[in-house]
């Protein structure tokens, strides 16, 4: 099953993240105790030997995409609220029950979101291999040369100062490439969890719907993962503390992006179908 996508404008980007922190405020001692338990538990995870980090890394996905199911619900429950409330007033939701309501929903789809999670890993360890193989081809055309240049050393001493420059150079276009394929990956696969475990997508239909409503949206994502960075680094300045607020805001930006891209409904400003 493929649901309808919409092209939504870069500004977009920006406007996750205040739907997210907005979220955050509807319920924060929740957001904050599901935090907690997501950094514990994937810490517990890292300490398993042997493939404690591989394990870890096929959980990430679906134990985040419960915080993206809590907010759909918090969102749901302040829009029931708004309904009801006279025009004037502050709408006051009832959150009573919310995260159990949250964790059945999204318990009753954590079957195919392990699948899914694992064809991302799949997908994305290919990437790495990919890249490794073109990075291992030339490292081996850079040994070469730097052979022929040792050779040429005492007729030609620029030539090794051209073959370190040669060599920094290598270093830092394969920094380059992997940074670029690590954003791919992050871009490609940002609505996987979200489709499965929202829109009730099949984990191979999710992923491939995942790759191309994302880089059909791809300003929005590029300013979004743009503005991650300076929260991030915010985020770990009290000791990492922020994270129990980072990561709720960042749930609730899923939610929102998936909302925005894929809801039904009239288009988004600036938006159109695709």
């Amino acid at each position: 099953m493929d649901l309808p996508y919409r092209c939504v404008p870069a500004s977009r980007g920006l406007a996750w993240w205040g739907q997210g922190w907005r979220s955050f405020l509807r319920a924060p001692w929740a957001w904050v105790g599901l935090s907690v338990l997501l950094l514990v538990g994937s810490m517990l995870l890292h300490l398993l030997p042997l493939l404690g980090g591989l394990v870890a890394q096929w959980l990430a996905m679906p134990l985040f995409t419960l915080g993206a199911v809590f907010a759909s619900v918090l969102r749901r429950r302040w829009q029931r609220a708004r309904s009801i409330t006279p025009e004037g007033l502050a709408a006051e939701a009832d959150n009573e029950g919310a995260l159990g309501e949250s964790s059945q929903q999204w318990g009753a789809r954590i079957g195919p979101l392990l699948l899914a999670s694992l064809l991302v890993l799949i997908a994305a360890g290919a990437l790495v291999l990919l890249l490794g193989l073109l990075l291992a081809a030339l490292f081996g055309v850079g040994l070469l040369r730097l052979e022929s240049i040792g050779h040429m050393m005492a007729a030609s001493p620029a030539a090794v100062l051209a073959g370190v420059g040669m060599g920094a150079g290598a270093l830092l276009l394969a920094a380059l490439v992997v940074l670029l394929a690590l954003f791919v990956c992050s871009v490609a696969f940002w609505f996987v969890g979200t489709l499965v475990a929202l829109g009730g997508v099949a984990p191979w239909d999710a992923v491939r719907l995942s790759v191309r409503a994302a880089f059909a949206n791809l300003g929005a994502l590029v300013v979004f993962s743009i503005l991650l960075i300076p929260f991030s680094v915010l985020a770990m300045i009290p000791m990492g503390l922020g994270l129990l607020v980072l990561l709720p805001v960042i749930s609730g930006a899923s939610y929102a992006s998936y909302d925005d891209v894929f809801a039904a409904g009239a288009p988004s400003p600036g938006g159109r179908l695709a």
